[in-house]
């Protein structure tokens, strides 16, 4: 119950401002584990994972279009090559890979309905296969590249289809980089924080600033002097770097989830990806406002934005938004996913669903039925008025079947009247507190070696896992 009274203060902002996310379109391209955005006047581009990069014509924000798909052939195994981050310009887009292969990939859209594919970027001296790309930034004719634990390189693009590496820069854990002009850069060091680097200077040594960050560093974005960081589990936080030489720590917003990127726009607006949800802070001068969020239910991991359409990249969807006064009902809740634990057979066990209504209009709820016996509701509220909330519970008691369901909420909010929320209770196999067997992997991000479960023992950890498809 302490975990809910966090979210509702959250939340609170959303009654002074009474503005919240507006669902506009759904799509289901043709790329899988959408991973980032990349947006060049009408044209988005979204690299994905999983079956090559798709283009959109976004003449229309709100409702885009699909023109177009592009794989490029990772050797023998019919895989189209990875994409991870993307930077580009009116007619370029550079995209890197964590994967095999040559690790990033050059496209010609200047004919969107027909992208090209141009070449990669070549490392000389550096073992390709051991790179780990993240992500890039372009700025006139120079491209940065995050590497990881190979640091930073920047490239010369003049010729894009060869371009000609010119510095490197040694870091310890590089995931993204960002030019402020020409000659400075600021890294996004993982967990080291934020490296504020001069890449050309007048006098004999040039600046290096090292600043500690809560979090992990994942994304990093900058307006005027301000510098955006999206920190992980540690939310967003903002920076003053007016002087270049002394960043100062302004202030952060600890999201619930995973900040993985960001996007502003707006005057002071930011949309952010927190994994389960996209949330909305707004940079008040002193701090950072929590003013509105969308349970989207998908697994967001990358977002862009237009004015207020925000684009929301997920595992398998695309979906828009439109960010504004809403003056309909408006129908969230905390979990799209609900699983429980290992349970014995007669055993109960109780999860938490916060209902909310952040519309400024009644909202009504059709009374939920699930789909599985061994689910019931509780405290369900069919009514909700003008920003109230609840609490419900659902309560799974084990029987001897598996346990696998639905649960789907009807209601009178326009832009979602049907949600549909996924029960998971106990079934043959893995889940949460069944004793693992030992094993040993090895690590292939973030790290080096191998990982032994026997050897964390009494330790949080979090281990992830993606089998290609």
């Amino acid at each position: 119950m302490i975990n809910y009274i966090k979210i509702i203060f959250l939340i609170f902002p959303f009654f002074c401002f009474g503005k919240n996310l507006t669902l506009q379109d759904r799509l289901n391209p043709p790329a899988r584990e959408l991973m980032d955005i990349q947006i060049s006047d009408s044209i988005m581009i979204i690299p994905g994972n999983l079956d090559g990069y798709d283009f959109f014509d976004i003449s229309d924000p709100a409702f885009p279009v699909h023109i177009s798909n592009i794989e490029i052939p990772m050797g023998n195994n019919n895989r189209a090559q990875p994409g991870f981050c993307i930077t580009g310009n009116d007619s370029l887009a550079f995209i890197s890979s964590r994967n095999k292969g040559n690790k990033s990939a050059i496209i010609n859209f200047s004919d969107p309905l027909n992208p090209q594919y141009v070449g990669s970027l070549s490392f000389p001296g550096t073992n390709t296969n051991g790179l780990t790309l993240e992500g890039l930034d372009l700025m006139d004719n120079f491209l940065a590249v995050a590497a990881h634990g190979n640091g930073v390189f920047i490239f010369d693009i003049q010729n894009y289809q060869d371009p000609e590496l010119f510095y490197e820069f040694q870091c310890e854990n590089a995931w993204d980089v960002i030019f402020v002009d020409t000659s400075k850069i600021i890294i996004g060091n993982g967990e080291e924080g934020l490296i504020f680097k001069e890449l050309s200077c007048l006098s004999e040594i040039c600046t290096e600033v090292y600043l500690d960050t809560e979090g992990s560093v994942k994304d990093i974005q900058i307006r005027d002097s301000l510098l955006y960081v999206a920190e992980g589990s540690a939310g967003v936080s903002v920076y003053d770097f007016s002087d270049f030489n002394s960043p100062a720590f302004l202030g952060n917003y600890n999201t619930n989830g995973l900040s993985n990127k960001i996007s502003l726009f707006g005057e002071n607006k930011v949309a952010v990806s927190d994994w389960i949800d996209i949330k909305i802070l707004e940079w008040t001068g002193t701090e950072l406002q929590l003013v509105g969020y969308k349970s989207t239910g998908r697994r967001t991991l990358a977002i862009a934005s237009i004015d207020s359409v925000i684009f929301s990249a997920e595992w398998q969807h695309l979906q828009t938004f439109i960010y504004g006064q809403i003056t309909d009902p408006d129908l969230d809740i905390s979990s799209w996913d609900i699983s429980f634990p290992a349970l014995e057979i007669g055993e109960t066990d109780t999860f938490d669903i916060l209902i909310e209504n952040n519309g400024q209009f009644p909202l009504g709820i059709a009374g939920p039925i699930p789909s599985h016996p061994d689910f019931q509701v509780v405290n369900f509220p069919e009514y909700l008025d003008i920003f109230e909330s609840r609490v419900s519970q659902i309560v799974y008691t084990r029987s001897d079947q598996n346990a696998s369901g639905t649960m789907v909420l009807l209601s009178n909010d326009p832009d979602e009247t049907e949600i549909l929320i996924q029960l998971v209770g106990n079934y043959d196999g893995g889940i949460v507190g069944i004793d693992a067997p030992e094993f040993s992997l090895p690590i292939v991000a973030n790290g080096n070696g191998d990982f032994t479960l026997s050897e964390h023992i009494g330790k949080i950890v979090v281990l992830a896992f993606f089998a290609p498809g």
